[in-house]
């Protein structure tokens, strides 16, 4: 059995759970150490291709230890978002979705390394938010997504009606990762990589999402606003 093994900074602890969600909640571990600011995460029962995965886009080690049973990874149910939308985990879940839920607007978001899976609180707040604003909308309307991480509020929001989409994010692998979502949901997102801290905007939006941490958020908010 492998394990992958990085150290990161204790206020970062959320994010990289989020990222790592698609390997199963029951895989990971996290260690605290009392008055340090770093945590160890640790993921558990890897194939050789998640290890070399992991080990590609952040880094850490990867070792081999003892075979023990694990549990099953739980399957991600389908997120609903008011009565618009549904965000699905595979091809197989949107088909069946599709013919379920005929009205309904479905965003494919596969387990990929980036924040953002829906169901995390912040992430399901804003897509009700985006979902109640669509609903609001009069005119034809623009939306800027910043730290879009897997680009589903992006996407979700092209799938809800918005008639232009630029999406920023400062890591370049969830750029790349937003990008290949956005195909895979024939959607058509402007995606770049950018710092919102250091950002000027050229433009205005009708809509913005910053689905960000606080730190983040306070000061890029002149700029937002």
């Amino acid at each position: 059995m492998r394990v992958w093994k990085k150290i990161a900074a204790a206020k970062w602890e959320d994010s990289w759970l989020e990222r790592l969600r698609f390997l199963g909640e029951e895989r990971i571990v996290v260690t605290t150490f009392p008055g340090r600011k770093t945590v160890c995460i640790e993921a558990y029962g890897l194939s050789e291709k998640e290890s070399r995965v992991l080990r590609k886009e952040f880094g850490g080690q990867v070792r081999k230890i003892r075979q023990h049973a694990l549990a099953k990874p739980v399957a991600r149910a389908p997120i609903r978002v008011r009565a618009k939308l549904l965000v699905v985990a595979s091809e197989r879940e949107r088909e069946e979705c599709a013919r379920q839920f005929p009205k309904r607007q479905i965003v494919l978001l596969p387990a990929g390394m980036a924040f953002g899976t829906g169901e995390h609180a912040t992430t399901s707040t804003c897509l009700r938010f985006l979902a109640d604003v669509a609903g609001e909308m009069s005119q034809p309307w623009d939306l800027l997504d910043l730290g879009t991480g897997s680009g589903l509020l992006a996407i979700a929001s092209k799938k809800l009606g918005a008639r232009w989409v630029d999406a920023f994010d400062f890591d370049p692998a969830c750029v790349r990762i937003a990008k290949e979502n956005a195909l895979a949901n024939r959607v058509r997102i402007v995606v770049k990589k950018a710092d919102v801290t250091a950002w000027k905007p050229a433009r205005r939006w009708q809509v913005v999402t910053a689905n960000l941490y606080s730190e983040v958020l306070i000061r890029a908010a002149p700029t937002i606003a």
